[in-house]
């Protein structure tokens, strides 16, 4: 086999690897976007949802004037709201890792391609800001629920 024929099947084999990485790296970015996404809308509408029924509950069933235990209800209507703020914060840094992963993806399969071994750049620090969101949310929404509940127990006893 000539010189030249051994480097055209070395760059066949290279551009079906580099194709079917990116294809690969695609599809997973892909599920893992509509993944995030999904996750941030559940949580933002479960906590609207949750201001939501208080409001009804203090409109219809509870007149606010006689209401006891006022501050807990403040106190999860304040959760409440930390937790959409989160969300709105959790899912900017999403879009953030997203896009700068699509990036440094296609610079490294570029470097792949070239035969050149990437190196990827430390994107730990948006993770971990992102996980620590989510934990908070979760954490907001316990107790903005027990915040909720303590109100509402206290009020139709």
């Amino acid at each position: 086999m000539s010189d030249n024929e051994e480097l055209r099947l070395k760059e066949e084999r290279n551009w079906k690897l580099y194709e079917a990485s990116y294809k690969q790296y695609d599809m997973l970015s892909k599920r893992q976007w509509e993944q995030d996404a999904s996750c941030d809308k559940w949580t933002m509408t479960v906590a609207a949802g949750s201001f939501g029924v208080s409001f009804a509950f203090i409109d219809k069933i509870v007149d606010i004037k006689n209401a006891a235990f006022i501050g807990v209800l403040i106190g999860g209507w304040s959760c409440f709201l930390a937790i959409l703020t989160l969300g709105f914060i959790g899912f900017t840094i999403s879009s953030l890792i997203h896009s700068l992963m699509a990036k440094e993806e296609v610079e490294a399969l570029d470097l792949k391609y070239k035969g050149i071994d990437p190196e990827y750049k430390n994107r730990s620090i948006f993770f971990g800001i992102n996980s620590v969101l989510g934990y908070l949310q979760i954490l907001l929404f316990i107790g903005g629920s027990i915040c909720l509940f303590l109100f509402i127990g206290k009020n139709l006893l």
